[in-house]
């Protein structure tokens, strides 16, 4: 889980600010302290304390892309449809 975690926040890159991950680095690191003492109970809910604060982030990654997937469909059903097809009718003159 911390693994998938730290990978993950890396891949996200810029797309997330350093506030909206502080709460993820912040249960990894409390997760990692705990792993150490070897109580499994308090590992357990570090863990889903770390998967929630996780979910946050990926919650409002999803929203964003729903949102610019819905800009880019309503932006490409307005106007003209220019896919490079053209709806004409001809006749051969030979």
């Amino acid at each position: 889980l911390i693994f998938q975690s730290e990978k993950a926040l890396s891949e996200l890159g810029d797309k997330v600010s350093e506030s909206e991950k502080k709460p993820v680095l912040d249960a990894i690191e409390k997760l990692k302290e705990t792993i150490k003492t070897g109580n499994t109970e308090a590992i357990k809910q570090d863990s889903e304390e770390l998967s929630k604060s996780f979910y946050a982030i990926s919650e409002k990654l999803y929203q964003q892309q729903a949102q610019q997937a819905g800009d880019n469909g309503a932006a490409n059903n307005t106007g003209a449809n220019d896919d490079g097809v053209y709806d004409a009718e001809f006749t051969d003159k030979n």
